[in-house]
């Protein structure tokens, strides 16, 4: 601040000094673009401090001291201008696009900065590319599209949020999502919802995004302290510009698919492999041949979509506006799931003087999701359902009217029978009438918005204070038929849940930029922000209803005999005090540092406050006099490091406070401790350094990264000793250590300018290792392993040894031995030279590491094609590295009386067959398949390389819209688009981006997900 305050008095006093002798020079700067004027223009007087900044109409007012010959015009993303005073007291200016730097204004915290002046690294993603895309939400079409980035779309279920990974995984318990930040504003990323999957990103309308910029360093984050342990993305609205009000129309329609579908035994081939099954113990045969259903036609289908925007944006001098609404209606390619979005925005700009300026944005958006049960193991899960359910039964059975003509048994318990002798395992409803009788669905109203106003108070400073607010009103309604399925128990029951929440956020800033001399570049911003968020919840639930009538639209007083309620109440808020110095000398010489101190109420008194330092620094090489290059054109080398924290706790709003709760005992109810109080525990803190250069050979733009990032005091479960009564023998403790190392690289060139024809290409490659140095104890799940010198849950488990071809014996290692399974879990010893003796007993398997589940490489490469008027692109996404626990698959080879995949038809039935499928045997899964853990028999390569999107484009011709609309239709474009065409991969499942779940610790197994969506659009673009 000091440093401040003296640059601040040292350019008041010269001033002062040469007023006396010194005549005032007005002016206007402008574009061709921009003929009306281009504010925020730096003026200054060559070889001095005095300057002056252009008014929001571009005119600009300096005072030239005696002897003054030039005045120098500069302002981002423009060519610098010098223009000969003489004795003129009006010049009027027209300055040029930078065409190397124009589009390479990027948006930072609290501020822009020109691309060749960030020292940090930052990645800007323009929306022109996605936002005619059919998405629920802008974040699925972000996947590969920067490098660092990894964006990974879990299933086919509309809704499902998006997996979002900045270099890598960055916490162990926490959050590892990314802060969300919208024109300026933190926004509430979690999912609201808990009757279906609502992703609360899907209430940004894509159309509405200017562009994207992701923060990746440290350096970079730094400005954002507490929060950017796992990174930034900053959203940039569209606003308006000055001129004739310009409408613009956009709309689209298609369906959507399923890319692949499982591959299913039919009625026959069942009947012979669930008897085959039971006469292999000598049992009794169940099955009887019947029809050939496939099951997936009852879940599975072609869903339409269609999605409109309008936006209005123009203004004038003073006054710039935006506005746009906009309708998605999305089927997906999953029965009873789709989505309807409405969305409204409006953008407004205004000066009041030259050196007032007052703005607002707000949003409002009404989306409704309906959803379905699809838990991997859950009987009604839509996708376990369909592939498990017999295929030698009808899915209808018109004489069954009790069940609206559904094949349901009598009793409602299950789906009928047919011809077989019993009905299938666990008593699996009809997928078809679950689907059609029960309801989940959420209703979500948001509002996003912020209202700013920005002061000039002397030349160069300027203070500026915002507030936003985002305000989320989420209900759920599910309701579960009384009959069949999953309300049958019940008979009937309805549940509601409110879900609000409600966050604001106050930003105060000053920002101070000057030129001392004509070599010295400085910019300073220092801030203060507040901001408070508050959750809370209700729930309400009736079962055994007296009517179906009354359980559709609401729970109904006195419909009901047996009612439940519940209810939840947490705040959390936070306090920061920010700044940020950029230096660049000459171009050539950036210096950038931050530093912010953050309280924040999940931490104690004690630890509530920590202040997190970045800096960076860069070096234009190809400024100076010595580099003299034909051949690179540009030369930036970059460093940087930072420390960055994460709020993202385990534990609620305060994990460090203890707690009391229900207990019941001999002598009854009481009250006990629920968790204990941990005062000392902090933040998770990642150190994150960076290195870095951007080049330009000839035409080809090089960005390329190398970075580590340190991620110390993960929140984790330590143990305690039993004695000392603490509740579940644990405490959260900061002992967890963990680090990602990588590089990135980014390539982007003209390939092809030749006549009317011009290739653009844009590749990026990202590379990660993950490691974990330092834990307490591992971490186990089901199929998954933390350990100390290894990923972040890795896949851990039994390791496969082929079928014994001499019997069909399953067999498995266990430490160096191979051992088969004989009889139902005895273990015999398995001797190659003799494969038929099953005399010598054997130890049971033994598990270990089978794969990393985190990608190891990753990235994207777009095409851009024109040729005249037509336009297309391709784009190709990339991912490899991990490996995949495909517990579908072994699923589908399950030994009861359910269907299975066709691999099952491969299974041993004779001595000296060589198969990878043993010999079948009734009810033997535990052990034939090992189901306690992962299993190396079915962990396979994550490798792809997908076909995003394609898009074709035509342009109508600007002469003839005119000739023929009296030039009322200002631009015309005509394309047809499919997104996830192709997908070249070894993987067995029906995608290797299929992931159960979004947790770090149980990642990589895809356990019956849904299949992704194919979609294939037409649409249309007119301007007016």
């Amino acid at each position: 601040m000091k440093k401040v305050l003296l640059s601040l008095c040292l350019a008041v006093l010269t001033v002062l000094s040469v007023s006396a002798q010194s005549r005032t020079v007005t002016g206007k700067v402008s574009s061709a673009e921009d003929p009306d004027g281009i504010p925020g223009v730096n003026v200054r007087v060559k070889g001095t401090t005095v300057g002056a900044i252009s008014d929001i109409d571009g005119s600009y007012s300096i005072s030239v001291p005696e002897g003054a010959n030039t005045l120098v015009f500069s302002f981002v993303g423009f060519m610098t201008k010098e223009m000969a005073i003489g004795n003129n007291s009006r010049i009027d200016v027209v300055i040029e696009p930078d065409v190397k730097t124009l589009s390479e204004v990027v948006v930072v915290g609290y501020g822009t900065q020109e691309r060749r002046d960030v020292t940090g690294s930052v990645t800007s993603i323009k929306n022109d590319a996605i936002e005619n895309l059919v998405a629920p939400s802008f974040d699925t079409q972000l996947a590969g599209r920067a490098p660092g980035v990894q964006v990974t779309v879990p299933s086919g279920i509309i809704g499902a949020r998006p997996i979002i990974r900045i270099r890598g995984v960055n916490s162990i318990s926490g959050s590892a999502s990314p802060l969300i930040v919208i024109d300026g504003v933190p926004v509430v990323d979690s999912d609201r919802s808990s009757s279906v999957s609502a992703n609360p990103l899907s209430n940004i309308n894509p159309a509405d995004i200017e562009s994207f910029e992701v923060l990746k360093d440290g350096s970079a984050s730094a400005i954002y302290g507490s929060r950017a342990a796992n990174g930034v993305i900053l959203i940039t609205t569209k606003r308006g510009r000055s001129g004739k009000a310009q409408v613009n129309y956009a709309a689209s329609t298609g369906f959507n698919e399923p890319v692949n579908r499982f591959d299913l035994l039919t009625g026959d081939e069942f009947v012979e492999i669930a008897n085959e099954k039971r006469a292999n113990l000598n049992q009794s045969l169940l099955a009887n041949p019947g029809v050939n259903t496939d099951w997936q036609d009852a879940v599975l289908r072609r869903g339409v979509t269609h999605q409109h925007n309008l936006s209005v944006a123009g203004g004038s001098d003073n006054t710039k506006y935006f506005f746009s609404a906009g309708f998605t209606e999305q089927e997906s390619a999953i029965k009873s799931n789709d989505l309807k979005r409405y969305a409204f925005r409006s953008n407004l700009d205004h000066a009041i003087s030259k050196s007032l300026r007052l703005g607002k944005s707000l949003s409002y958006t009404y989306t409704e999701i309906v959803g379905l049960n699809n838990g991997g193991s859950s009987l009604s899960g839509a996708i376990y359902n369909a592939t498990r359910a017999l295929p030698n039964v009808p899915i209808f059975d018109p004489e069954n009217t009790a069940f609206g003509g559904y094949n349901i048994t009598a009793n409602g318990a299950t789906t009928g029978f047919g011809a077989n002798l019993a009905g299938p395992d666990n008593n699996i409803p009809n997928i078809a009438y679950v689907l059609d009788k029960n309801v989940y669905r959420n209703r979500n109203h948001r509002i996003l918005g912020n209202a700013y106003a920005e002061l000039d108070i002397v030349q160069g400073l300027t203070a500026r204070t915002q507030i936003g607010v985002d305000l989320t009103m989420s209900d759920d309604f599910t309701s579960l038929d009384p009959r069949h399925g999953d309300g049958r128990s019940a008979n009937g029951s309805v549940t509601m849940r409110y879900n609000p929440v409600f966050r604001w956020n106050w930003q105060n800033t000053l920002n101070y930029q000057t030129v001392i001399g004509d070599d010295h570049n400085i910019n300073i911003t220092a801030g203060v922000e507040y901001q408070y968020t508050n959750f809370y919840n209700f729930t309400a639930s009736g079962t055994d209803f007296s009517d179906e009538f009354f359980r559709f639209n609401n729970l109904i007083t006195g419909s009901y005999n047996n009612q439940f309620s519940s209810g939840g109440f947490s705040e959390q808020g936070f306090d920061s005090y920010f700044g940020r110095i950029n230096y660049n000398y000459k171009g050539k010489y950036l210096l950038s540092f931050t530093v912010r101190n953050d309280g924040i109420s999940q931490l104690s008194p004690e630890n509530r406050w920590g202040s997190f330092p970045g800096g960076s620094i860069g070096w234009r090489v190809s400024d100076e006099e010595f580099f003299n290059s034909s051949i690179i054109s540009d030369l930036k080398l970059r460093a940087s490091y930072a420390e960055v924290g994460n709020i993202g706790l385990p534990g609620g709003s305060f994990p460090y406070a203890g707690g009391f709760g229900p207990v019941l005992a001999a002598a009854g109810a009481g009250i006990g401790y629920s968790n204990v109080a941990n005062m000392a525990l902090q933040w998770e803190t990642s150190k994150k350094t960076n290195l870095g250069l951007d080049m330009t050979i000839g035409n080809v733009t090089i960005s390329a990264d190398y970075f580590y990032n340190n991620i110390d005091g993960m929140v984790l479960d330590a143990p305690t000793a039993p004695s000392l009564g603490v509740p579940g023998n644990t405490i959260s403790q900061n002992v967890g250590v963990m680090f990602n190392q990588g590089v990135e690289l980014r390539l982007m060139t003209n390939v092809i300018q030749k006549g009317d024809f011009v290739w653009n290409t844009d590749f990026n490659f990202t590379y990660v290792k993950n490691e974990v140095t330092n834990l307490v104890s591992p971490l186990t799940g089901t199929w998954n392993r933390t350990v100390e010198g290894g990923p972040i849950g890795q896949l851990y488990g039994f390791t496969w040894a082929g079928v014994n071809p001499a019997n069909g014996n399953a067999m498995y290692f266990s430490g160096d031995n191979i051992v088969q399974l004989q009889g139902a879990s005895s273990w015999r010893l398995y001797d190659p030279e003799n494969p038929s003796d099953v005399s010598q007993a054997g130890t049971p398997p033994t598990q270990a590491f089978l794969g990393n589940t985190l990608p190891k490489y990753q990235g994207g490469w777009s095409n851009n094609f024109t040729y005249g008027n037509w336009d297309a692109e391709i784009f190709i996404r990339y991912s490899g590295g991990n490996y995949i626990m495909n517990e579908t698959r072994r699923g589908l080879l399950g030994l009861g009386f359910s269907n299975n995949g066709r691999e099952i038809l491969e299974r041993w039935t004779e001595s000296g067959q060589v198969t990878e499928v043993p010999r079948l045997y009734s009810g033997r899964d535990s052990n034939t398949w090992q189901t306690s853990a992962a299993n190396s028999r079915f962990v396979e390569r994550g490798d792809f390389v997908r076909i995003q999107n394609i898009v074709i484009g035509y342009k109508v011709p600007r002469t003839f819209l005119e000739n023929t609309f009296n030039g009322n239709i200002r631009t015309a474009r005509f394309f047809a688009q499919v997104q996830n065409p192709l997908i070249f991969t070894s993987y067995t499942g029906l995608d290797p981006e299929s992931n159960s779940s979004s947790n770090q610790l149980s990642f990589g197994i895809d356990q019956n997900v849904a299949p992704i969506i194919r979609t294939w659009s037409v649409g249309l673009n007119v301007g007016f």
